[in-house]
């Protein structure tokens, strides 16, 4: 994901004016904005990194969202990712039986009814960006800790392989060991056993050698 990308807000809301507006107010905010035309456009733009999504009611209301579900519940997950709904006035949970549907679909959304003050929405959006900036810090903790796990195996596997080799090395030794003493209990069994020959060729010779021409 491109740094630049991964805090910017994506204004979904192809009817009028409001996409614009929306995008206009977030910008003097200080925060960069871009617009989706359609439901594929948003995925993509998501996809690419975004910190934030602005929609409006409106849009989701006659558009197929399977895309948009579909990368919802394919996130990671260090993700819940942020979502700022624009609802028509009395379009609150409590009043708009839809909204449940959207807030299902959505998961992470903060319904916001029209009319509203641009400082309510920069302030909605600002703190949806905190939220997401703390999904990233979980990211990176995440991947530390499996680089550390990922690090902690292969040494493992190392000291395996030197136990491996070293109890290997130590049987060799144990086989060695055994074949010595076997090859000296041999030994000793024959030196016992040309001892009384010896003795006996000796004495023959003493007694018989004068007797030689």
């Amino acid at each position: 994901m491109i740094p630049h990308l991964s805090e910017r807000a994506i204004v979904f809301a192809p009817q009028g004016r409001d996409a614009a507006v929306a995008r206009d107010m977030l910008r003097e905010a200080g925060l960069r904005s871009e617009i989706a035309r359609d439901v594929p456009e948003l995925v993509v733009l998501l996809g690419a990194g975004a910190g934030l999504a602005l929609v409006t009611e409106e849009a989701l209301a006659t558009a197929d969202l399977q895309p948009l579900a579909a990368w919802i519940e394919a996130q990671p997950k260090w993700s819940d990712f942020p979502f700022i709904l624009l609802t028509r006035r009395g379009g609150g949970l409590e009043r708009n039986p839809s909204a449940g549907r959207y807030l299902t679909l959505l998961g992470n959304v903060t319904f916001l009814e029209r009319p509203f003050h641009p400082t309510t929405l920069v302030s909605l959006a600002q703190a949806a960006l905190r939220g997401r900036r703390r999904q990233y810090e979980a990211r990176a903790r995440l991947d530390e800790l499996h680089e550390l796990a990922a690090v902690l195996e292969q040494r493992v596997e190392e000291r395996t392989a030197e136990h491996e080799l070293a109890v290997a090395q130590l049987h060799e030794a144990q086989k060695l060991e055994t074949l010595g003493q076997l090859t000296g209990g041999v030994a000793h069994d024959f030196n016992n056993l040309l001892t009384p020959i010896a003795g006996a060729l000796d004495m023959l010779q003493r007694k018989y050698g004068d007797a030689d021409p």
